[in-house]
């Protein structure tokens, strides 16, 4: 997969820029608040359909501008390129076009443009709340398996249901088990499916990830697992039934994908429980790393490799043996405050303030 170009409009603090990088590892320099990661966050946005952030449109439109657009040139394979915009505003639905023509469903976007995305936040989001792992566990089955996305659609919809019955049953006394039950097959089918596909991907990530870590510094001695074991359908609605009860003086669901653990560890340790800096870090760097190995392995596409200032942070022996682990057939888009302590010849550099379109600014 490669990006040929890509173009923002009025996103984040970008009022015009344009980046012809036509397909090439490229390496984009910029003092710190330039707007490098909301570069890398637009990129990412016309993969997953989304902000890595967690953004709601409204806030990635420029100030005093009412909407934004983000459009890319791609190509993959030996397919002609292909074009990709999300278009978002202040009010108003979101507008996704490949090729000029409007998507209905986020499922239909996601696989097109097939990325791997580092930013300072990800270290936060493997250290901080348990959702923040299950996240990234999701976005990258989204991307992995398109059946992954209605099984978690599915779910979604159904624990929310089982939540408002438990809330009303506590309220008015009325236990609702019929309609508990219904919700209750959904959750169990779906859930069932989630903690599979989920686990499958944990063991892939945790061979890889070993195996990279080895490459650059084997002191790390990380770990990646899922903290559930799957089960089948019929014994999760069994066990949703015996925790009916339990669950409407809690007033909410208290088993499954959603509240499934995630496990990173560093050293025999939990990630969270005293991993230094530099080598939380580095962990989450690899662990993109490792997902980019399966995505190629699996979609037989070598995804983009968006890296958001790795080299902040880090012992500088490790920049130059990370980037020789980015999959082969990858482009490598990498940002920086200043040139890289050892950035392969192949990188083309650019700054930030380059890529602002004539008579505006970026």
């Amino acid at each position: 997969m490669r990006l040929i170009r890509l173009e923002l409009r009025n996103f984040r603090n970008h009022r015009e820029v344009r980046a012809d990088l036509d397909g090439r590892p490229t390496l984009i320099l910029g003092e710190n608040g330039s707007g490098k990661t909301n570069w890398i966050e637009a990129a990412a946005l016309l993969s997953i359909g989304r902000s890595f952030r967690g953004s709601r449109d409204r806030e990635l439109v420029r100030r005093g501008a009412d909407e934004f657009e983000v459009r890319a040139a791609v190509s993959g394979g030996s397919g002609a390129p292909r074009e990709l915009t999300v278009r978002g505003s202040l009010r108003g639905p979101r507008e996704v076009t490949i090729d000029g023509a409007p998507i209905e469903r986020l499922a239909d976007l996601l696989g097109r443009f097939p990325t791997v995305h580092f930013s300072v936040e990800d270290v936060a989001v493997l250290n901080g709340d348990p959702a923040g792992r299950r996240r990234f566990l999701d976005v990258a089955l989204c991307q992995l398996e398109p059946a992954y996305v209605g099984a978690l659609r599915d779910y979604l919809a159904a624990l929310k249901q089982r939540n408002r019955l438990l809330v009303d049953a506590a309220r008015d006394g009325d236990p609702r088990d019929g309609e508990c039950a219904a919700w209750e097959e959904i959750l169990a089918r779906a859930g069932v499916e989630i903690d599979r596909r989920r686990a499958a991907l944990c063991g892939e990530l945790d061979l890889r990830l070993r195996e990279l870590a080895e490459r650059v510094d084997p002191e790390i001695k990380p770990g990646f697992g899922y903290g559930v074991t799957p089960d089948d359908a019929a014994e999760r609605m069994a066990t949703l039934e015996s925790l009916r009860a339990r669950d409407r003086k809690l007033g909410w669901t208290s088993i499954g994908p959603h509240r499934a653990r995630v496990e990173c560890g560093v050293q025999g340790r939990e990630l969270n429980d005293g991993a230094s800096r530099g080598y939380a870090r580095l962990y989450s760097i690899l662990l993109r790393l490792a997902l980019a190995g399966v995505l190629d392995e699996r979609l037989r596409e070598s995804p983009v490799v968006l890296l958001d200032d790795p080299e902040s942070e880090l012992d500088p022996r490790w920049i130059e043996k990370l980037l020789a682990l980015i999959p082969e057939g990858s482009q490598a888009i990498v940002t920086a405050c200043r040139p890289l302590t050892a950035a392969p010849a192949r990188f083309h550099a650019m700054s930030i303030e380059s890529l602002a379109m004539e008579g505006t600014a970026a």
